[in-house]
């Protein structure tokens, strides 16, 4: 039986926005570096996962390491550990499932964290780099120390009465005193090419305190409680994002 994938699913289920050619290159390279690759420093990343309804994986740093991630007990349907599917395989401890696709040599991720679409979903697992829409598959992505990879279930376009989500970028001083006001400040960047703009009228809260962004995508929190405090962006038809701040009185900090 033949299985057609509307041409957007199909693309962004493979997490491939550019096609075989920049596949093939990257590959190419791969190959023409090989063992001899010059090593670097250790390969911090920051992986996050997204649910249509709540955090699945927050923020969490990996240090990527050579190796291979194979996730069908195939040894030639591999990737790099030091590939954007060996940072998901780290940060989620495997807890992910896909079909490799021999033609893109890629895995088609289709469950992250226990969370499943097949191929007749109306949502795909959408995989961004650095706010923006990934221009390759997980598989054939190597990033660099410092790269936010993120991963969250994205609409496939079947049905024109659903919006296909922005993603939120939260930016928040990493320290404030207890009692005392500070800004944070929320960005929205575009379902289609992560374009960024203020995200207006989004919802932000942190150690029981709310606020609403302004036209200008800020607003004023205040915390009553010390301690390491969880601050959480959301907004309809949005992908939300959450960052940490220490809460501390004068003279204090908070523990690691």
């Amino acid at each position: 039986m033949k299985i057609t994938v509307p041409r957007r699913a199909w693309r962004a289920r493979l997490t491939l926005a550019a096609g075989v050619v920049l596949i093939a290159g990257a590959l190419i390279a791969k190959s023409a570096a090989g063992a001899a690759a010059p090593k670097g420093p250790p390969r911090d990343v920051t992986v996050r996962v997204e649910g249509l309804t709540s955090t699945l994986t927050p923020p969490t740093t990996v240090t990527l390491n050579a190796g291979s991630v194979t996730k069908d007990g195939n040894a030639a349907d591999s990737c790099s550990g030091l590939s954007a599917l060996g940072a998901l395989q780290d940060a989620t401890k495997g807890s992910w499932g896909g079909s490799w696709s021999k033609s893109y040599r890629e895995y088609l991720i289709t469950a992250i964290d226990g969370v499943s679409y097949p191929l007749s979903a109306s949502y795909y697992w959408a995989f961004w780099i650095d706010n923006k829409p990934a221009q390759t598959g997980a598989c054939g992505y190597d990033p660099t120390p410092g790269t936010t990879l993120l991963f969250f279930p994205d609409y496939d376009g079947k049905s024109k009465s659903v919006v296909a989500p922005s993603v939120l970028g939260l930016s928040a001083p990493a320290q404030a005193l207890v009692g005392k006001p500070f800004s944070v400040l929320v960005t929205s960047y575009a379902n289609s090419n992560g374009k960024s703009s203020p995200a207006a009228g989004a919802s932000v809260s942190a150690g029981g305190a709310q606020a609403t962004t302004s036209s200008a995508g800020k607003a004023t929190l205040q915390v009553a409680t010390p301690g390491l405090v969880e601050i959480r962006a959301s907004a309809p038809h949005t992908v939300r994002d959450e960052t940490t701040i220490c809460v501390h009185k004068p003279g204090a900090g908070c523990a690691s």
